[in-house]
């Protein structure tokens, strides 16, 4: 981790294929990891990844020697938040009903400060997918309730009520260790 090989940037630059596929690999890994957050179908998570990297390719000319890998996965979060706002389905699971109700939330120390960040990854599995999006935004991209309903088009408050609920769940989860079996069945 932390920067690929300059002559795979300048190759990709100048779009010599044997470069691009290596760069590709370099990046694969950590759009992967960085979509997985969102998504749990492979169908989704390679739209995604593929997606990401084409916009690494177009983007190449804006890269300045920062942080490779923080720019791309900055660039698989946009990614993925797009993706999420074209597809209506997802539109329809980010809503809340009034019974629901929208709660404020606590100022109690953070569940996410508490365990270590791949526990965690493997614990947002067990969320619903807009639970696991909203919180991923907040808690770990570090976006505010602000530009998280800017971004999925939801309000301010629906935004609050996914990221409680998502932490009510982990509680839950935490608190009961035959809760944190793989939610998708692997070992």
């Amino acid at each position: 981790m932390g920067t690929p090989d300059e002559a795979w940037i300048i190759g990709s630059k100048q779009f010599d294929r044997k470069s691009q596929l290596a760069l590709y690999n370099y990046c694969f890994p950590i759009l992967q990891r960085s979509a997985r957050k969102f998504f749990s179908t492979d169908e989704e998570l390679m739209h995604v990844i593929n997606g990401s990297f084409i916009k690494i390719i177009q983007n190449l000319h804006r890269y300045e020697q920062i942080n490779f890998d923080a720019w791309i996965k900055r660039i698989c979060t946009n990614e993925s938040i797009d993706y999420l706002r074209k597809h209506k389905r997802y539109k329809q699971t980010f809503l809340v009903s009034p019974a629901e109700g929208v709660f404020e939330t606590a100022d109690a120390p953070s569940i996410e400060s508490e365990i270590e960040k791949e526990y965690l990854e493997t614990l947002l599995l067990h969320l619903s997918a807009p639970c696991r999006i909203v919180f991923n935004l907040f808690a770990i991209e570090g976006f505010s309730h602000k530009e998280i309903s800017q971004s999925l088009g939801i309000t301010v408050e629906t935004s609050k009520w996914h990221t409680k609920m998502a932490r009510k769940k982990l509680k839950d989860i935490l608190a009961n260790p035959l809760l944190q079996k793989d939610p998708h069945g692997n070992s």
